[in-house]
């Protein structure tokens, strides 16, 4: 059904007679791959081969309204949705002068370097770009984006303005669970000269997480603070509901064609919430042999978990309420929070070594292994395998 309402919809727009001008772009990235041992699973893949959980189809069409206003959508199919077709994209631009435009609609969410190519595998070198720092479920947000483009000299730079929020399934800590970011604010800047290029964006949001059995466990936890005084505010301080988020992201690139290094960093803090402050960063590096590009990436993910340990240091381990019922309970309850805070502790990384092949312009074939290790858990420790076709049109 959702194929069938993004086809009919893709056509009303194509038909709508006041687009005088269409463009339509598509592109592929099909995927496949497979762990290196019976025992391992990674990004989705384990040592059965695998196609579902990296290959994207899309179709992107943009309509020029008039001289300044334009219309642009995607609908986009992914294996790992068994390729059911949704708009990611729909949005307005309204082109003010020739160095400022506005958008609104559901556009991409640009906290990275690659956030607007993220699902166009040919535009960059990797199969996918490292888990590490791209490994997230919300990339897209329904609000307002001002851009802004100048020349300085040889310098090239820009800045970008986005506003909304946005809606997804996710996980978070290994928990599924329904997020909502509320007032998204993001602000980047962007300088390019020739070989080099850098970018830095800021954001800030408010960030709630919903999920019913750990609400359900943080309503009970809550209720205990009639027999343990400062349960409620553990509580609280472990629900993720409307607490303030902050994103941070650096990236910088040197391109001399026949070789290239770029490397980014990215932070994510979600204040007085259970989910732990994320650092994630890469270095990558490549050289370009004629149509040959092989690389090599370096990635590392950390989770640091100390302040939330700190929202339940100063409960006791166990209490004498005179109810052998309750106290039994108050110890299992503190040592099921004191888990969850555990499972939001992370320490990863992975090099990934890969080689792309530019068959012909537009269509690129490429094959990777990554090899990847977790400090916390040697058991989740993987080599994965991958090869992949990306097509654009």
């Amino acid at each position: 059904m959702k194929t069938k309402l993004a086809i009919l919809s893709m056509a009303g727009l194509l038909a709508t007679p006041a687009m005088a001008d269409i463009q339509i772009n598509g592109f592929a990235n099909l995927v496949g791959g497979m762990t290196l041992d019976d025992d391992e699973s990674l990004y989705g893949y384990d040592s059965d081969f695998n196609f579902d959980p990296a290959s994207v189809f899309g179709l992107q069409v943009r309509g020029e309204v008039s001289d300044k206003l334009s219309a642009t959508a995607q609908v986009v199919g992914r294996g790992r949705d068994d390729y059911s077709a949704d708009f990611e994209w729909a949005y307005l631009t309204y082109m003010v002068n020739n160095n400022i435009s506005v958008s609104a609609g559901r556009l991409r969410l640009p906290l990275f370097k690659y956030s607007a190519s993220l699902d166009v595998g040919y535009a960059y070198h990797w199969i996918t770009p490292p888990n590490a720092v791209y490994g997230i479920d919300y990339n897209n947000l329904d609000g307002v984006r001002i851009d802004y483009q100048n020349f300085a000299g040889d310098w090239e730079y820009g800045a970008q303005l986005t506003v909304g929020r946005t809606e997804e399934e996710t996980v978070i800590g290994g928990t599924p669970a329904d997020l909502e970011v509320k007032n998204i604010v993001t602000l980047s800047v962007e300088l390019t000269r020739d070989w080099f290029s850098a970018r830095s964006l800021v954001g800030t949001g408010k960030v709630s997480a919903t999920n019913d059995d750990f609400d359900n466990f943080i309503d009970g936890f809550s209720q205990l603070n009639a027999v343990v005084n400062g349960a409620a505010r553990a509580a609280d301080q472990l629900s993720v509901n409307e607490d303030s988020g902050s994103f941070f992201e650096i990236a910088m690139d040197v391109d001399k064609y026949d070789w290239f290094v770029g490397a980014e960093y990215t932070r994510v803090e979600v204040e007085d919430s259970i989910i732990a402050t994320n650092d994630a960063w890469y270095v990558t590096a490549g050289m370009r042999f004629g149509k040959f590009t092989p690389h090599i990436t370096y990635e590392v993910e950390e989770g640091d978990i100390s302040d939330r340990v700190g929202y339940l240091s100063g409960l006791p381990s166990t209490i004498d309420s005179g109810s052998a019922a309750i106290d039994g309970t108050w110890a299992t309850v503190l040592q099921t929070a004191q888990g969850l805070v555990a499972q939001q502790k992370n320490e990863v990384s992975a090099v990934t070594l890969g080689l792309r092949y530019d068959l012909e312009p537009g269509f690129a074939l490429k094959t990777d292994v990554t090899w990847f290790s977790d400090d916390l858990n040697d058991l989740n420790d993987a080599t994965l395998l991958r090869v992949a076709a990306n097509y654009t049109f």
